[in-house]
């Protein structure tokens, strides 16, 4: 009997964590499935897909397709655009060249890696992880070594570990914002600045519930991510001097042309102190290489006094609609002169 009693104890033993590591992978996969359903219904809007890059995900190569890859920070991330709005218009410039009657069809597909106040030195990691894309032709649509916003990186432990870029948390968040002040705009306001009548008592109850469950995800995967081993985060600080700026630079175009038959460098206009010595600085660099290597381009969009103009910028820093669309216009001509090579 005591013998029986025994087994029976060690059964049980073993029963509570088999039932708590099922419990925990029931979670996790319901976790990973509610994600990806929040990926599908904001990455065009203005997010990331699930694999953490602006726009709908990439397709395997097509015969004899085009693929231009943009790598950079704030500016060509497209804050407050749509996903796709960079990538769509120099594409869509592109194709108005390339697609000619009776000429044979190249699919063009051109696709945004830029992240929110991204710096040179992290763009040689962003295109050896996204190597996999295959592209033609990488742009380093750089902001003169200023972040313009806050940067993200690194943030996610998930995204760190697996590639995969979580969104559940940002939309757990702003869905709590909605149900709270009754949009996100009022969500991200000051206290004092929010105006007009309150939602109803149960809406604010179920706001603060979902948006505290967005912020403690998202504050887990922070943690987390803080706590990965990173070159970026364990190296000695850096000055910020434009000498560095200029290597960070270079070592990036040296990574891209490894993985394409083409490289263009695009250089934000240069509106503060320290862009202009990163500028000159890069300048030097670039001008040292004699001649100029025929893989190259440098489109410089300082020298277009229209991209100066606070009426295409959304907050003063970045472009609205009009402001990408007269930034592709820079861009897509120097790609075209690659692909004449072809």
């Amino acid at each position: 009997m005591r013998g029986l009693v025994a087994q029976l104890r060690s059964i049980g033993g073993w029963t509570l964590p088999i039932l708590g590591f099922e419990l925990v992978a029931m979670v996790a996969l319901l976790t990973l499935a509610l994600d990806i359903y929040a990926h599908k219904r904001v990455e065009m809007v203005g997010g990331l897909n699930v694999w953490g890059y602006r726009g709908p995900v990439a397709h395997h190569r097509q015969p004899h397709e085009t693929r231009v890859v943009i790598v950079g920070g704030t500016r060509a991330f497209g804050w407050g655009q749509p996903a796709s709005a960079l990538a769509s218009e120099i594409r869509r410039l592109i194709m108005l060249t390339t697609d000619r009657r009776g000429a044979e069809l190249r699919p063009v597909v051109v696709i945004n890696l830029g992240r929110l106040g991204a710096l040179p030195d992290s763009y040689s990691k962003t295109i050896e992880h996204f190597a996999y894309l295959e592209p033609d032709y990488i742009c380093l649509f750089d902001d003169l070594g200023v972040p313009g916003a806050a940067s993200t990186e690194p943030t996610s432990a998930l995204f760190e570990l697996t590639g995969y870029a979580p969104a559940l948390p940002l939309v757990l968040r702003e869905k709590g914002m909605i149900w709270r002040f009754g949009d996100v705009k009022r969500g991200y306001a000051s206290p004092a600045s929010r105006n007009g009548a309150p939602p109803s008592l149960l809406g604010r109850a179920a706001g603060s519930i979902c948006e505290g469950t967005g912020r403690g995800l998202d504050g887990v995967d922070r943690l987390a991510a803080r706590m990965l081993p990173s070159g970026n985060r364990n190296a000695a600080p850096r000055d910020g001097a434009a000498v560095d700026y200029a290597d960070a630079m270079m070592t990036a175009v040296d990574a891209a042309h490894l993985h394409t038959r083409g490289v263009i460098v695009v250089l934000s206009p240069s509106e503060t102190p320290e862009q202009a010595r990163n500028l000159r600085a890069l300048q030097i660099r670039l001008n040292s290489e004699n001649p100029a290597p025929p893989w190259l381009l440098v489109v410089d969009l300082g020298s277009e006094a229209e991209l100066y103009d606070q009426s295409l910028r959304l907050d003063g820093w970045n472009y609205s609609a009009a402001g990408i669309a007269a930034v592709a216009a820079r861009i897509a001509p120097a790609l075209l002169t690659f692909i004449a090579k072809l």
